[in-house]
């Protein structure tokens, strides 16, 4: 019986972890085209088409706004434009997370055909999920500047922080639905599961609710306001910083608070690591359970 050393298994991974990046870099063609394919799937049948991702958020923006500005009067004084213009912020991140997660769940199982026929690197699927909803992501990150500019908010020299932000979201996101494809794959419950955690997520994050004080806000209507411990613990969710981020850099104009981000991005590369690391050790498993 022969004996392999923890070092050599560890070195045997790193090898594999390169390979089936590079197989997923000749592959960035499949990437392009299943992507497209998604996109045009998506609005296929729908007379507004494309239309739809400019008008989602904003009908959905319309929607919390009445719910949680107007029945429960959360605006924290702001004015009513500028606390839309929050809503929007976090309606369109969160709509993106929701979406990319969601879908990338059933994406190996609704592919079983191409899974049992080609041999190809299955993190394409998952890969093409998360750039057709970055897509529509950042379809509304245009209608939300149209937005700015009409209620007089004009760019800063802190927006060159948005590219930097979103990256860091992507990156978040890519890792988190690498897992759930890779589950996905195997139990076909977990779609239920993230549904549920993703709805948890929804309320854990700043979408609709103010978690730091800024200029024009009251206090009152600052959640955990006063409570270092419970703000501290809440931003352990590297989503609350990421959202919070974005605002600092296109809605405040400020630099969004650095250990914010810095503990957002190690969170976001660890996470894009170990979701590519554990699919890649399970794609070959795919085939028998799809």
């Amino acid at each position: 019986m022969s004996l392999v050393s923890p070092l050599t298994e560890v070195q045997s991974g790193e090898g594999a972890l390169r390979r089936s990046l590079r197989e997923l870099l000749a592959r960035r063609e499949t990437v392009w085209f299943l992507t497209i394919s998604g996109l045009r799937a998506g609005h296929r049948d729908k007379i507004l088409g494309n239309l739809w991702n400019l008008l989602d958020p904003l009908l959905f923006m319309l929607v919390y706004y009445f719910v949680f500005g107007v029945l429960f009067g959360m605006t924290g004084g702001a004015r009513p434009a500028r606390f839309m213009l929050y809503i929007l912020t976090g309606v369109l991140m969160y709509r993106f997370i929701d979406s990319a997660i969601t879908q990338s769940s059933t994406c190996i199982r609704a592919n079983r055909g191409l899974i049992h026929e080609i041999s190809f690197p299955k993190a394409v699927f998952p890969l093409s999920v998360v750039f057709a909803r970055l897509y529509d992501f950042l379809w509304g990150l245009v209608v939300l500047a149209a937005f700015l500019l009409l209620a007089g908010i004009w760019p800063t020299i802190h927006f060159l922080w948005l590219p930097l932000v979103v990256a860091l979201l992507v990156l978040l996101v890519l890792g988190l639905s690498l897992i759930v494809a890779y589950l996905g794959a195997f139990f076909a419950d977990t779609t239920n599961v993230v549904t549920v955690v993703l709805r948890l997520l929804f309320y854990l994050s700043p979408v609709f609710y103010y978690v730091r004080e800024r200029p024009g806000i009251s206090r009152n209507h600052v959640f955990l306001a006063g409570y270092p411990t419970g703000r501290f613990c809440y931003f352990l969710n590297p989503f609350a910083c990421l959202m919070e981020s974005l605002r600092d850099a296109i809605l405040w104009g400020t630099t969004p608070e650095l250990g914010l981000t810095a503990y957002a991005a190690a969170v976001a590369l660890v996470m894009c690591v170990a979701g590519f690391w554990i699919f890649c050790r399970g794609e070959g498993k795919f085939a028998k359970y799809v």
